[in-house]
């Protein structure tokens, strides 16, 4: 073996012991920083890591976004600023050496946290102009980008409606809506496609339950209701008549909402109240037996069955209702399922701006069944029809 061979051969090994120290050096700190917590837990020894970590160079920018893509947000944080020093510093150069096929593939992984592919995805941009507006209307189906696809792709359908191409506009709008998930993204998906004559059926969409046999007021003091137990809960008997609030008589009435979200107005739909109990019974059908979620909300809060079954329940007053507010997973089977739903309304809300005491309380209510990205799950009514608006009693027919 020549001096020179041998030379060679030491300076190989050399620089592969080097590398491999270096490799198990960041690592280490890496798991330093990773130990960081609330309250100020392991903050000494992540500043230390922090800054040997910063002092690597670009090299480590694929290992530092994997750490980043962490729930410990504390952490995230520590490697968020190594990251935005290391590339801080190489941006400046003449000629920045980025990673950038990995920064493109992270940018595009579905797996990844969210908030760090956006962040990945502006410095991709960045070197490359023109990515982000080519990449994100292909993710209608991703869970970080999915209403910033929808959005660049209701727009491409308004510069084609604007140039009067209608067709290639209805598609675009079409794709929006069928891949909206979120409310304002489907009614404005629904509204553009209204406005070149085509009309979408939200309800179906996402699986909002409208169709319902209304039973209340019942008397519920204070905020008593969430705990009081009303026949209701053990047996609907829908030709049955009670002794509501006030002494009225109370029986079930049939009410169909024509609001386009599922939103049930309890206030004209079963009295302008405070301090009640009211109850919502529906038969349902399902394709087939199936596990989805029951998403749901109210003003004040519910509780709800699901064939005899109690599957949700929140107490919480004062709530406000809000799109998705409660999510809980449950098991359709297949053909007809019952559902009763109980919405507890409490006191006069004592809102800032009025002293008036006199006027009821906001009382509703929204469900829907959908599956985890929120699409519906094919639920119809199982109830007799009605016509939008219609409000009858079983007692009466």
């Amino acid at each position: 073996m020549t001096a020179v061979l041998k030379a060679c051969l030491v300076c190989c090994a050399l620089h592969l012991a080097c590398t491999s120290l270096a490799a198990d050096v960041v690592d280490d700190q890496l798991a330093v920083i990773s130990a960081a917590g609330p309250g100020g837990k392991g903050s000494a020894a992540a500043r230390k890591a922090r800054s040997q970590l910063a002092g690597h160079g670009v090299k480590i920018i694929p290992r530092l976004l994997i750490a980043m893509d962490t729930p410990n947000t504390v952490a995230a944080n520590w490697y968020r600023t190594i990251y935005e020093q290391i590339v801080r510093r190489e941006l400046a150069k003449p000629d920045p050496k980025l990673p950038r096929r990995f920064l493109k593939q992270y940018a595009r992984d579905p797996k990844r946290q969210g908030r760090v592919r956006r962040l990945v995805l502006d410095l991709a941009d960045r070197f490359d102009p023109g990515f982000a507006g080519t990449l994100i209307p292909t993710l209608l189906d991703d869970p970080e980008f999915r209403n910033d696809a929808i959005i660049a792709t209701m727009n491409r359908g308004d510069t084609a409606k604007n140039r009067g191409d209608t067709e290639w506009a209805k598609q675009l709008y079409t794709v929006a809506f069928r891949h909206a998930r979120e409310s304002s993204e489907v009614t404005q998906a629904a509204d553009r496609l209204r406005s070149i004559g085509e009309e979408v059926n939200i309800v179906n969409h996402m699986g909002f339950v409208i169709d319902w046999y209304l039973l209340g007021p019942f008397d519920a003091p204070g905020k008593t209701g969430f705990g009081l137990s009303f026949p209701p809960e053990k047996k609907v008997n829908l030709k049955a008549t009670y002794d509501g609030k006030n002494g009225t008589q109370i029986g079930w009435k049939r009410h169909r909402t024509g609001d386009r979200l599922g939103q049930l107005n309890l206030v004209s739909a079963i009295a302008p109240v405070n301090e009640a109990v009211g109850y919502a019974f529906t038969e349902i059908d399902s394709p087939c037996e199936q596990t989805v979620q029951v998403r749901c909300g109210a003003d004040d809060n519910l509780t709800v069955w699901l064939n005899g079954e109690k599957v949700f329940s929140q107490l919480q007053w004062l709530n406000g209702i809000r799109f998705d507010r409660f999510t809980a997973a449950v098991t359709l089977s297949k053909g007809r399922n019952r559902l009763l739903v109980k919405i507890c309304q409490g006191p006069q809300h004592k809102n800032d701006w009025t002293k008036s005491t006199s006027a009821p309380s906001p009382w509703s209510m929204q469900l829907r069944f959908c599956n985890a990205q929120g699409a519906g799950v094919g639920v119809t009514s199982a109830l007799p029809p009605l016509t939008d608006g219609t409000t009858e009693s079983p007692n009466q027919k």
